[in-house]
């Protein structure tokens, strides 16, 4: 996706598959404000 200029975001959480859910009390928590504020960025830029 890179590779065509599609915005991308990689986030390594140690100890966690994917499908870790909500993430709280793990090493994920708070992963889907990051995910909200990169959605929004994106829906921004395409405006």
């Amino acid at each position: 996706m890179s590779a065509l200029d599609i915005p991308t975001e990689f986030h390594h959480c140690p100890g966690l598959g994917h499908g870790f859910g909500l993430g709280a009390g793990t090493v994920a928590e708070g992963w889907i404000d990051q995910a909200v504020t990169f959605w929004k960025a994106q829906t921004e830029e395409s405006q």
